[in-house]
């Protein structure tokens, strides 16, 4: 399976909001990945509090390959 085939979700909690899931799983990136959450989850931007149990998409986060490299050596 290539990894345009495979996507991440997540099962929404009780109360649970897009905002509160890009936080909990992207963390300091939260805000430059929401926008994106939002377009993977189209119809459960209407809501403000998500349906308990809904499955939300994960869009991919390529933050290992933007992460800096070190240079051990010059």
């Amino acid at each position: 399976m290539s990894s345009a085939q495979y996507q991440r979700t997540i099962r929404a909690t009780q109360n649970d909001t897009l905002d509160a899931i890009a936080y909990r799983v992207y963390a300091n990136r939260s805000v430059e990945m929401l926008p994106k959450l939002i377009e993977s989850n189209i119809s459960y931007s209407p809501f403000a509090v998500l349906p308990a149990q809904a499955l939300i998409t994960l869009p991919n986060d390529n933050a290992t390959a933007a992460a800096p490299t070190i240079k051990l050596w010059d």
